[in-house]
């Protein structure tokens, strides 16, 4: 099976407590092509390091793609790392150029030198166009080896992995095994609660397992690869219904379908219109919903209701009800859904109210301490949680829990019933 590494450049992405979206982009996509993604290096930006980094990565890997450091200023620094790696230089491509001109000055500004830098690719290599920025990249094939350039972007990146990199790819690779994918999108569950349902498939032949948790959601990928695991209709089957079986209650979607792309389709089935009121995330929860595309069709607004007076005036929280349980309470989360549902006409709510901190804690109520709360026609229920955490990791935390609240009353958990029979790995 070939083998692959993906650099990460940017000085910024040593903090490993840093997300980085393209490496689990760029695995699963490799692995639908019998690519395996072995290493994945971060790499500060400066020229000798990315030039140290591709040299290794080359000893160990058929094809090397390298995310970021392409962007215009001092430190992108990619090409030129590249470059020396390879005992090249640096030029510019002239039809990017012309491309890039063009886009910068439709914008109404002129492509000033530093701008011009994103036209550079390595010397011999081949443009990498890039439908969604301003900087090419570049592709080229070197002892047998392939090496891609994209920018860190995601987006970006993304579109010029699946538009130019992976069809090279394929067509560099034609003998491949046959491989097959489950995402399980998990929510409202610890990583370390998951691991009994993935723990038989650590070590089997033809399986492997990439957990992602972010802050309240799991993204887990099995990639199934015949040879050497054999037939694989029956074993996605298989894991299929083992991780429904074992993850119920908090199994979102097998396809990869987001906590917020279910809770839509749960909405429309039911003809449920939803809004949300949120004081600890500031609209992080509203802003999951409408992410979504044709959230206009359930989805009425919000209220981001911060001070006790916004609760009041805004929602009707009893000012009472806040004097008794404080605005960080069931009590007030449960209230700050009523109101939603009253002042937006909606059929369904969720509410979110905490310390996100760093300041603002007491021993009774610490910083990290978040009440959601959820109602619909039928049901509401409410939800304690305490994570320590820093700031901008307790609001989405406290966003995503939220969303996991309605989910389930919406009977989520129900559409991912096990189906019968569990069989054995």
């Amino acid at each position: 099976m070939p083998k692959a590494s993906l650099l990460i450049v940017g000085s910024e992405m040593l903090d490993l407590h840093r997300p980085d979206a393209n490496g689990p982009l760029a695995r699963e996509r490799l692995a639908e092509l019998g690519i395996l993604l072995s290493q994945v290096i971060r790499v500060e930006d400066r020229e000798e390091a990315i030039a140290a980094a591709l040299l290794g990565a080359l000893e160990t890997s058929d094809v090397v793609i390298a995310s970021g450091g392409l962007g215009p200023t001092g430190d992108d620094l990619t090409r030129e790392g590249a470059a020396r790696a390879l005992g090249r230089g640096v030029v510019l491509d002239d039809a990017w150029l012309r491309e890039l001109t063009r886009r910068v000055e439709a914008r109404g500004r002129p492509l000033t030198e530093a701008g011009r830098r994103q036209a550079l690719i390595v010397a011999g290599a081949e443009m990498i166009p890039n439908p969604r920025g301003l900087a090419c990249g570049s592709f080229l094939e070197t002892g047998g080896k392939i090496i891609a350039l994209l920018p860190g972007v995601v987006p970006e990146f993304a579109g010029m992995l699946e538009g130019f990199v992976l069809p090279r790819l394929a067509a560099r690779f034609p003998e491949r095994p046959e491989v097959r994918v489950v995402r399980a999108v998990v929510a409202g569950l610890p990583e370390v609660q998951a691991e009994p349902s993935l723990a038989p498939w650590y070590g089997k032949p033809g399986v492997a397992v990439s957990v992602l948790p972010v802050l309240g959601v799991l993204r887990i990928t099995l990639t199934l690869t015949d040879p050497p695991a054999g037939p694989l209709g029956p074993l996605e089957d298989e894991a299929r219904r083992l991780l429904a079986a074992g993850l119920a209650g908090h199994l979102v979607s097998l396809d990869g379908a987001s906590l917020e792309q279910e809770i839509g389709e749960l909405l429309l089935a039911r003809r449920w219109t939803l809004a949300v009121a949120e004081s600890c995330s500031g609209g992080r929860a509203a802003h999951k919903i409408v992410s979504v595309p044709g959230a206009s069709r359930y989805f009425l607004g919000g209220v981001a209701a911060y001070a006790n007076d916004a609760k009041e005036d805004l929602l009707g929280v009893p000012p009472g009800l806040l004097e008794c349980h404080g605005a960080v309470s069931e009590e007030v989360a449960l209230a700050m859904a009523h109101g939603a549902r009253r002042r937006f006409g909606a059929s369904c709510a969720v509410a979110i109210t905490g310390i996100a901190g760093p300041d603002g804690g007491t021993p009774e109520k610490p910083v990290g301490l978040v009440h959601v709360a959820a109602a619909t026609p039928e049901a509401e229920a409410a939800r304690r949680i305490h994570f320590p955490l820093d700031r901008a990791s307790v609001m989405e935390l406290s966003a995503n829990y939220a969303l996991y609240t309605l989910w389930t009353l919406l009977g989520g958990p129900a559409r991912m019933t096990p189906p019968r029979g569990t069989g054995n790995i």
